[in-house]
């Protein structure tokens, strides 16, 4: 063999194994074809990912790797990729040989020769399964911001609506005290990434004025308890009625008055006591305010919570217990029983309202009252709607749709079946996962306008083509 030969050889096969030493060492899954999509060659991290040969994989083998759910998809459009001669990109998942898939990003790019023919293909696989788990993540992110901040934005208007005074002073001054009693809770939630807020930092939050400078006119004493973040919106809530109330007309309001507040915690429930004293004699209110209406809507409405008011000769005397826990079934049907007893069925449209936030809640109850509803409800959970419904005869009903973490999609599918109309009011843009039964349920988004709610309502209660009368 002349030298020569032997040379070229020699370089031909020094270039062979550099580019092979390339092609195995990119972190890419690589391969390439003939000019009609025909594969012929893949690099050693293709088969390593896979497991496979390149007998298995080889021509148009690939497709057994791909998902099922998307390989009608890849097909097609590498096809038309091949057929126009247009570099090619797509996004899918291929499965490894331990039958996990991962996402890949992969693209192909035709090599054309002199006079510009195709004369194969080259393309890569590049493994983007956790920047997908991110972007997934930072969307889902991105929608719960949203979601709270509409929440909050209801909550705000919620404020606003339910704020009455006598003069536009006074009811700028209550607004701006409510709104900044969330804010503060707010900023406790925000500080301990929504986890919770502490109990005696609550307090002190909404009772600080009242200890500045030398006097110390508020005592507070308790266990360290955190406080789910949306018992402690509503308690900051109480807690600022409460104060604003003991400096108005209670305890604080004279120099020689002291507030006591103490708490225990036992099991699955907390007792809060706040007692003041030192001042004039009071007595029971002769109508019911905000701070009062907010007070039962949470504690006393609540599963398993009791509220206590009794106004002693040197104040006013307040006991909480709060539940953790899920009332029984048994309560429930009392509670229900009760209602049904103590509210006859009126001529009004009745609605059930279903809504975790207390002062949203409250808010939906006094507007859709106000427009002549006989409200059933508000409840917080499916399982307590489950027990007021028994066998009322609903006209409607306005379900938020997410529970404290629980849908209320089961609940909902229950009553569209039964010919009960559902309007979802939810602080979400869209609505995930819905059952085919349900994707015609009308939505109302938070924070509400009246003419939408109840525009909403009104047509949900009489689509087109349903017997009236």
């Amino acid at each position: 063999m002349p030298e020569r030969y032997k040379a070229l050889q020699h370089s031909y096969e020094q270039l062979e194994a550099d580019f092979h030493m390339l092609a195995n060492s990119i972190p890419q899954l690589a391969w390439m074809t003939r000019p009609d999509g025909w594969i012929f060659w893949y690099n050693q991290r293709w088969f390593d990912y896979t497991g496979t040969t390149l007998e298995e994989m080889q021509g148009w083998g690939w497709r057994q790797v791909h998902h099922p759910d998307h390989v009608d998809r890849v097909i097609e459009r590498i096809s038309q990729a091949f057929e126009t001669g247009e570099p090619w990109e797509d996004t899918f998942p291929l499965k490894s040989k331990d039958g996990e898939y991962r996402w890949f990003l992969s693209r192909a790019v035709p090599i054309r020769d002199s006079d510009g023919n195709i004369i194969r293909w080259f393309g890569t696989n590049t493994d983007v399964t956790e920047q997908k788990r991110l972007e997934e993540r930072q969307a889902l992110l991105m929608r719960e911001i949203d979601h709270r901040a509409k929440n909050v934005l209801a909550v705000a208007q919620s404020v606003v609506s339910l704020t009455r005074a006598e003069t536009v002073e006074g009811y700028k001054e209550a607004v701006e005290g409510r709104i900044g009693s969330l804010t503060r809770a707010h900023s406790l939630l925000a500080a301990s990434r929504w986890d919770g807020a502490n109990l005696h930092a609550l307090l002190q939050e909404e009772t600080e004025p009242f200890n500045s400078g030398d006097e110390c006119r508020v005592t507070l004493k308790g266990d360290s308890v955190l406080l789910a973040p949306d018992a402690a919106q509503s308690l900051a809530l109480i807690f600022h009625e409460l104060a604003t109330n003991a400096a108005k007309y209670g305890a604080l309001s004279h120099q020689s008055g002291h507030l006591d507040v103490t708490w225990t915690s036992e099991r699955d429930a907390v007792h809060i006591c706040w007692r003041e004293s030192g001042g004039q004699a009071v007595a029971a209110p002769e109508q019911t305010g905000f701070g009062t209406r907010l007070l039962e809507r949470i504690i006393a409405g609540a599963p398993g919570g009791t509220l206590k008011r009794t106004w002693h000769e040197t104040g006013l005397q307040v006991d909480i217990e709060i539940a953790a826990s899920d009332a029984q079934p048994d309560e429930m049907a009392r509670q229900a029983e009760s209602k049904k007893q103590t509210q006859p069925r009126k001529a009004q449209p009745l609605i059930l309202v279903v809504e975790d936030e207390p002062l949203t809640a409250m808010d939906l109850e006094v507007r859709l009252q106000d427009a002549g509803f006989e409200v059933i409800g508000p409840v917080d959970s499916v399982a307590s709607a489950r027990e007021m419904i028994g066998d009322l005869k609903l006209d409607i009903a306005l379900l938020d749709s997410n529970l404290s973490g629980e849908r209320s999609y089961g609940l909902a599918e229950d009553l569209v079946s039964s010919g009960i109309p559902v309007v979802f009011c939810t602080g979400y843009e869209e609505l995930d996962e819905l059952p085919d039964i349900l994707r015609e349920c009308a939505i109302v988004p938070k924070p509400f306008r009246n003419d939408t709610l109840f525009g909403t309502i009104s047509a949900a209660m009489k689509p087109p083509g349903r017997p009236q009368g």
